[in-house]
């Protein structure tokens, strides 16, 4: 094997510090929720969270696929498999056809969001009020 490079070294040895967010008495680790957060922040995955959880956290496919808004068959299928394999979203096939729900976990991912949801729900508004000054608006 060839050698490590001392930066790379130095690197490795401070990944502990680099992927730390201290929480008042506490410090969390970025690097574990990473492959969750990248399966969140892909396409429609909030709002198949979202719309599963939503008025009796059990929906079948058609429900998930008429509530998000021009997506498609494709993509929410793709989502709902990654969910599933995430333990976020259980697939129940019972006699009334194939349903999905919540796990425990995505009931707590799902919680978990929203704040943030709320936060830049907000911010997006007061961001809108702001937009309607058209002296202040930049144009590319």
């Amino acid at each position: 094997m060839g050698t490590i490079k001392r930066e790379d070294k130095k690197r490795f040895l401070n990944k502990n510090k680099a992927c730390m967010i201290d929480d008042h008495n506490s410090t969390v680790c970025i690097d574990p929720s990473l492959p969750l957060l990248n399966l969140i922040g892909k396409k429609y995955t909030m709002m198949v969270l979202g719309v599963i959880g939503n008025r009796g956290n059990r929906k079948n496919f058609n429900e998930i696929l008429r509530d998000i808004p021009f997506s498609s068959s494709t993509i929410i299928s793709k989502r709902l498999k990654e969910l599933q394999d995430f333990n976020l979203v259980e697939r129940i096939e019972g006699s009334g056809g194939i349903t999905y729900s919540l796990t425990e976990f995505g009931k707590s991912v799902r919680e978990g969001l929203l704040p943030l949801l709320r936060l830049t729900e907000k911010s997006s508004n007061d961001w809108m009020r702001g937009s309607q000054d058209t002296d202040r608006l930049e144009l590319d």
